[in-house]
């Protein structure tokens, strides 16, 4: 599973993962991922008000979160 943005809590034994959204990888294409990690950095490098470098920024964690978790599978 790829888990974008979210936090975890350990307690009691227990484990409690809330994220933002989340993605089985049998879902993510490869090729699909790695086009958007490449526009996300090359639009995070264009970014020039404050608003785009963090809209940017959670675009290129997205993208390589996905990217990520494809590498992880074939690996």
């Amino acid at each position: 599973m790829a888990l974008m943005g979210g936090f975890a809590r350990i307690g009691n034994n227990e484990i409690t993962i809330l994220v933002n959204d989340a993605e089985k990888s049998s879902d993510i294409d490869p090729q699909e991922a790695q086009q958007t990690l490449e526009i996300a950095e090359a639009n995070l490098r264009k970014a020039k008000s404050k608003r785009e470098r963090i809209e940017g920024n959670l675009a290129l964690r997205r993208a390589r979160t996905r990217v990520e978790v494809i590498n992880a599978i074939h690996n």
